[in-house]
């Protein structure tokens, strides 16, 4: 059993530790869950009160260049209007009504994918190791698999402390970097896997055209 799993070893640690990080976070969640959504809700008030004399000082400004007061109200109101459904606007929606609660989810979505990431990496590492694939390409989605569960989870994490400051869009935009790289690897690892196990279940691995990637 131990040569088996040898050449996927590493993607079953790093599945591994992604649960114990899960596990962790959920404890952490548990017993801070008030601090934390005590502290998102501070900046939120505190972000809206900036957010607002930012607003009033642009329109007062704008005001001081209209000569006409009649048609300043106007474009004041028109200029508003559109400032709603602007790109900014959209950044700054909440899905939940909140941006305080849209951060507790976020961080609660860490936990989840943790945990559920890290049954699904060491589950198809396991299949993986019991294929006739060669074990520098089970090596190779030890890799791919490991590494796309550990660094999917701390993105939604990542986001959620910065969901409150920079809007859930903005978060968001903010964490694609990894986001990215954590799902490329994660799609290419699942779709992979499933043209060696078609390939073994129609006997074309046994191909001249395969056996490069074959024992």
């Amino acid at each position: 059993m131990n040569s088996i799993i040898d050449p996927v070893r590493h993607g079953l640690i790093m599945a591994v530790i992604a649960l114990i990080c899960g596990a962790l976070w959920a404890g952490y969640m548990a017993t801070q869950h008030e601090r934390l959504h005590g502290q998102f809700e501070a900046q939120e008030k505190k972000t809206a009160q900036v957010r607002s004399q930012h607003l009033k000082e642009e329109m007062s400004m704008k005001n001081m260049k209209l000569v006409d007061a009649h048609d300043a109200v106007l474009s004041e109101i028109h200029d508003h209007d559109h400032a709603t459904e602007s790109p900014e606007a959209i950044e700054m929606h909440s899905h939940s009504g909140s941006f305080a609660k849209d951060a507790m989810q976020r961080l609660l979505r860490g936990h989840i994918h943790f945990m559920g990431l890290g049954v699904l990496a060491a589950v198809l590492l396991l299949i993986t190791a019991f294929t006739s694939l060669k074990n520098c390409w089970k090596k190779a989605l030890g890799w791919t698999f490991g590494l796309g569960a550990l660094v999917y989870p701390p993105a939604w994490i990542l986001m959620g402390f910065r969901t409150v400051e920079m809007g859930p869009a903005g978060a968001e935009a903010s964490v694609m970097w990894l986001f990215g790289p954590a799902v490329g690897l994660l799609l290419a690892s699942m779709v992979a896997l499933l043209v060696v196990l078609l390939l073994e279940g129609t006997k074309l691995n046994h191909k001249k055209l395969f056996s490069w990637a074959f024992d």
